[in-house]
């Protein structure tokens, strides 16, 4: 609905200014935009800049080089390497003026699946922990070598879209996600539930309609883009659906946890989200700017 009132205004625009038709603006609808940086200001619970940011940096290929977090626990990037296929090898992580301490290092099957994640915590050559992914049907297990039976399933349909994930340990299912998408394939609820601490979370999205310019990269190379299992996916939704996000429900079993955020936009002539800002139950919670090629 909103392409076609979005058409209706352009159509009067254009006969209200006719008398400009000698001079165009350019056509960009058709454009593709690749993402270049992306920049993240950090606000307090007043609204107020506290010093915490992120940046996001990408190659022209839509791959993501380098993240820089400056956050409570100091200012650090990670950083990215990829084979020729797309898939990422490596990734590295350094305090400022400090030498690498943590890597990953991405090996893949002759299906060019992902296989193992070795990661060395200290950067001198010991592995001190590593997840291997086996595939059935419909399905990827990431497994921790950690002793015990630590592991994450990812459930998909027969179109290969992720519908739930399973976090297991020695006890059982600890927690899990059930994963709901609408007609545009944006996921619009995310339900989770944790064993041990008898929780329930209940997440809704809504969205503008617009391009989403990390999509391609997070639905086609997931573990590019997440750390490790991929944490929680809920925390993922910069990147996890082909619109923008404009509104997060939480709806939780502990009803002091529930929050509203909205996230508003100004756009390119393609329709590429330039700048946004979000609100946390109506107070400024970030600011963003996007770049691109």
């Amino acid at each position: 609905m909103k392409h076609f009132i979005f058409l209706f205004t352009a159509s009067l625009f254009l006969l209200a200014c006719s008398s400009d038709d000698e001079n165009p603006e350019p056509e960009e609808q058709n454009v593709e935009f690749k993402i270049k940086k992306y920049t993240e200001i950090i606000f307090d619970g007043n609204g107020t800049p506290n010093g915490n940011m992120i940046e996001y940096f990408f190659d022209e290929n839509g791959k993501k080089t380098k993240d820089h977090i400056i956050d409570v626990f100091g200012d650090k990037t990670w950083e990215y390497t990829y084979n020729d296929l797309g898939e990422v090898t490596k990734k590295s992580r350094k305090y400022l003026n400090q030498p690498i301490d943590i890597v990953e290092s991405y090996f893949y099957n002759s299906e060019n699946k992902l296989q193992k994640i070795y990661i060395d915590e200290n950067n001198d050559g010991v592995v001190e922990d590593s997840i291997k992914f086996t595939y059935q049907t419909n399905q990827i297990t990431a497994q921790w070598y950690t002793p015990g039976q630590e592991k994450k399933e990812f459930h998909f349909n027969n179109n290969r879209v992720l519908t739930s994930t399973k976090y297991i340990a020695d006890l059982g299912i600890v927690r899990d996600e059930l994963i709901i998408h609408d007609d545009a394939s944006n996921i619009s609820e995310i339900k989770q539930s944790t064993a041990y601490f008898k929780s329930k979370k209940n997440y809704e999205y809504e969205y503008d309609g617009k391009t989403n310019p990390f999509y391609n990269e997070f639905h086609n190379f997931y573990f590019n883009i997440v750390k490790r299992d991929g944490g929680l996916l809920s925390s993922h939704s910069l990147f996890f659906s082909p619109n923008n996000v404009t509104k997060t429900i939480l709806i939780s079993s502990d009803p002091s946890e529930n929050y509203i955020i909205t996230s508003s936009y100004d756009y390119n002539n393609a329709s590429y989200p330039v700048n946004s800002e979000t609100e946390l139950n109506g107070v400024l919670q970030t600011q963003g700017s996007y770049e691109y090629y």
